[in-house]
């Protein structure tokens, strides 16, 4: 019985250590059977993969929205392997009287063919190079010929990727209005034909060097 103003006996140090080794155990129960599992996905005794628990710490990937592709789509396949050309293009100096300081250099594709390029020439002042990037469809019996414009600029490089709108020759008209003659180094990845040296599109009979 307890008198007002008193207390019970405090626990023996046996009791107060049953009670303390109780809970720590439980804790430790509780750890390791539960909350290793669901926030850390371990699962040390196998009860977290038994209960579902060990679910709750695997993370879930990303849900991804699936879309389907319209007519738009930004995809091309083709029949054949891609090919590769780099070309060397010489130039006389500007204001050459044969004329050779200009010329044009055009590949072969269909509607929807694609071509990666890439070109520069040393010249010192790009404002003294100048460029037209075009494709055309020549004149046919009873049809006309279709010029499409891509750039029309100076500089001493362009790097782009073309996809043909219209049947027939796509390519360069290049200029050197320098002093001095230079080389245009192009290089070409895709699907194209090349034009043979001296037929419409190549005229000036540049010869092109596939890279394997």
């Amino acid at each position: 019985m307890t008198i007002e103003g008193q207390t019970d006996r405090p626990p023996s140090p046996k009791r107060l250590a049953l009670i303390t080794g109780g809970a720590l155990a439980l804790a430790t129960v509780l750890v390791v059977g539960f909350v290793l599992p669901a926030e850390f996905h371990a699962d040390p005794t196998g009860f977290g993969r038994a209960t579902g628990l060990l679910k709750l710490g695997t993370p879930q990937p990303p849900k991804a929205e699936v879309v389907a592709a319209g007519t738009t789509a930004n995809t091309r396949y083709y029949p054949t392997a891609y090919r590769s050309d780099e070309v060397e293009i010489p130039l006389a100096a500007g204001g050459d009287e044969n004329r050779k300081d200009e010329l044009e250099y055009k590949v072969r594709m269909k509607p929807g063919d694609s071509m990666v390029y890439a070109w520069s020439v040393p010249v010192p002042n790009p404002e003294e190079f100048y460029y037209d990037f075009h494709g055309e469809t020549p004149a046919a019996a009873g049809a006309p010929a279709k010029v499409v414009e891509y750039k029309q600029s100076t500089g001493t490089s362009s790097n782009g990727v073309l996809i043909a709108p219209i049947p027939g020759v796509h390519g360069w008209y290049l200029q050197n209005q320098s002093v001095k003659p230079v080389v245009v180094k192009l290089k070409m990845s895709g699907f194209y034909e090349l034009v043979p040296p001296g037929q419409y599109g190549n005229e000036a009979r540049i010869k092109a060097k596939p890279v394997s």
